[in-house]
Formats: C-alpha cells, sequence, structure tokens
C-alpha cells in the first residue's frame, strides 16, 4: 500500500524523560578565583581593645593599618551525580535523519557535591601586635578553609541541530551528535552564593535511538573537558574573620579580617555524561495506540459509533464518534 511505510518514514517532535536511574555525571572540577582584597586586625581601640593589629612592613608603625594582599581560594576534586531532565526528538526513518531539540540537563538537584577549600594568599610583609610577629611577603602562603560546594550543574541546548542515523538492527538506530548548549554552574565558597557562572559549550552526543512501538528510547554519552575564564565574579569578602599561626616567632594565633573582591574565576572541568531518555509518541489515527493505523483502528471507530464524551475513539475530541474520525484514521493510514 501507498501508505505503508508513512509510521516508519516520519515521526512528530517526541518528548523524552531523562530517567535518573539510568543517567550519571561524574568527572573533576576546579575553580581558582584571583581577588585582590586587605587584610587588617581585628583590634579596636572600643570594641575590642585586646585584639590584633596590623602594622605595614618590617618596622611596622602605629594604630591598625590594611595590609594588601592577593587572594586565590581554589576548590576542586572528583565528582558524581545522577541526572534528571529531558529532550525533543524527530526522526525520519527514510531520510535516515535525527533532529535533537530542547535538550536540558541538571545535576546535584539531589543535593550539593563536597570539595576541600583552600585559600592561597600572597601579601606585604607585616607586623602584627597582639601577638607580636613578622609576617615576611612575597611569598604565596596556603591556607586549609573547609568545605565549598557544587549546588548547580546545568546544560541547556541553545539551538536544534540535526544528524544522520544508521540502522543497526530492526528496531534501533546509532548516531552522533554535536548539541549547542549553555552550561551554567553555580557554587558556594566559604558560604558565600558565586551566582550562576555560564560558559556555552559543545555536547558530542554518541549513542542510539531504539523503537517498541510507540515507545522510543534514546541513550546518549558525552566525554569533554574545559578551560574557561569569568569575569566579574559575583563573589565578595567583607571582614570576615580570620586566624593564622605567628610566623616569627611561631606558636601564637594572630586574628586579622579579610575583605576582597573578586575579579575572574578560572573553570577547568572534567565530566563523562551518559543518559537514557524515555517517551512515547502518538500516531495521528492510532485508536489502539499499537503504533499502527489499519483496519483494527476502523474497527474501534465503528463499534463505538455515536455519542461519546472522552473515550478514544473519538479522535476529534467532539463529543461524537462519526465519520470525521473515520476519515482520520483512513488519511493516517499506515497498514497492517
Amino acid at each position: 500500500m501507498i501508505f505503508q511505510t508513512l509510521l516508519l518514514s516520519i515521526v512528530a517532535i517526541t518528548p523524552l524523560e531523562v530517567d535518573p536511574a539510568l543517567s550519571s555525571l561524574n568527572g573533576t572540577f576546579e575553580q581558582s578565583t584571583f581577588m585582590p582584597g586587605t587584610i587588617i586586625g581585628n583590634w579596636d581601640e572600643v570594641e575590642n581593645p585586646d585584639g590584633t593589629s596590623t602594622l605595614p612592613g618590617v618596622w611596622g608603625g602605629s594604630g591598625n593599618n590594611l595590609i594588601l594582599c592577593e587572594l586565590t581560594p581554589a576548590l576542586g576534586g572528583p565528582f558524581g551525580s545522577t541526572c534528571v531532565g529531558g529532550l525533543s526528538i524527530e526522526p525520519d526513518f527514510t531520510a535516515l535523519t535525527l533532529t535533537v531539540e530542547d535538550l536540558e540537563l541538571a545535576a546535584f538537584t539531589g543535593g550539593p557535591s563536597a570539595f576541600p577549600v583552600t585559600l592561597g594568599m600572597l601579601y606585604e610583609t607585616f607586623r602584627s601586635v597582639q601577638p607580636t610577629s613578622l609576617y615576611p611577603g612575597g611569598i604565596q602562603v596556603d591556607f586549609p578553609l573547609g568545605d565549598g560546594n557544587v549546588t548547580d550543574l546545568h546544560f541547556e541546548q541553545v539551538a536544534s541541530v540535526q544528524t544522520e542515523m544508521e540502522q543497526t538492527s530492526e528496531q534501533a538506530w546509532s548516531f552522533v551528535i554535536d548539541v549547542p548548549v549553555l552550561i551554567t554552574m553555580e557554587l558556594e565558597v566559604l558560604e558565600t552564593p558565586s551566582g550562576p557562572l555560564m560558559s556555552p559549550g559543545v555536547l558530542q552526543l554518541a549513542g542510539t535511538l531504539t523503537r517498541n512501538g510507540t515507545t522510543y528510547q534514546f541513550t546518549a554519552s558525552s566525554s569533554f573537558a574545559s578551560e574557561e575564564v569569568v569575569e566579574d565574579v559575583p563573589i565578595v569578602f567583607e571582614n570576615v574573620p580570620f586566624e593564622v599561626p605567628t610566623i616569627i616567632p611561631p606558636g601564637e594565633i594572630a586574628h586579622l579580617l579579610l575583605s576582597a573582591e573578586a575579579e575572574s574565576a578560572t573553570l577547568t572541568t572534567k565530566v563523562n555524561l551518559q543518559f537514557t531518555a524515555e517517551g512515547g509518541v502518538t500516531v495521528p489515527g492510532d485508536v489502539d495506540d499499537d503504533g499502527v493505523v489499519n483496519v483494527a483502528d476502523v474497527l474501534a471507530i465503528i463499534a463505538a459509533w455515536g455519542p461519546c464524551d472522552g473515550c478514544t475513539e473519538d479522535l476529534n475530541n467532539d463529543g461524537n464518534v462519526d465519520v470525521n474520525d473515520l476519515l482520520e484514521v483512513i488519511a493516517n493510514w499506515s497498514g497492517s
């Protein structure tokens, strides 16, 4: 029949939902931020006269003085998370093409992933009082600060794309497709949220599309590495208490206040992604939802003929099963 291959040829845009039980994202992440700032003791003549004061240079001076510094807070390590999301596909089984759009994937929806946080500090030479110590400058010192968190990693497709498919079995096709995405990451460093950190990217997905009746399963994987520099990162510290051990002589603790504002961040990410999405397609005229429009659908229409509110045989949803529904079956005929 002339319509015999209609179902096999063209399938309308079909939304698929990512199965988190079969989908995961893992890899490594490193983030380093450049933050010019200042150090000052927590001494206050009225509020905290027993606190630490800071004096510039080897010999110092008097009072409590700001000391210029450069901070490079860094966090990183391995991570892993399930994925949620979805996409839409439009396969053409005659032309052997596959269109993908509206891909959206999100990780860490079940909770953040924690990383150790260190603070690299490069400062001018200064002295402290209460306790008395000399801090020689010009050498970066790394301090462990605790934990930071990646709270969100999100991929959102920015343009529809099409690729060729290769049939590998009666109901399976393989593909490779490059999907342009906007990658959004959100962090929390020292209890301070970074806000969305966005960068463009491309997910090269290799996978398989399988069909079972009117149900489709889209399985894909991708591996990539990226390094991005993000300007104007919204991270600001203001008078954060910061305790450091004395250097010359050692053995005591100086109580300082740290202020800084981020200028840029370098994000290095290596990711392995795999996900499975499933969904069904509604075939016009397919009354019994078996994926084929044929004589069984005609018989179902005839059996339900007449007033019928909400029944599946009422294809145009006008409250009646009649000739209009029969014509829709015939117009979408795909054979036995």
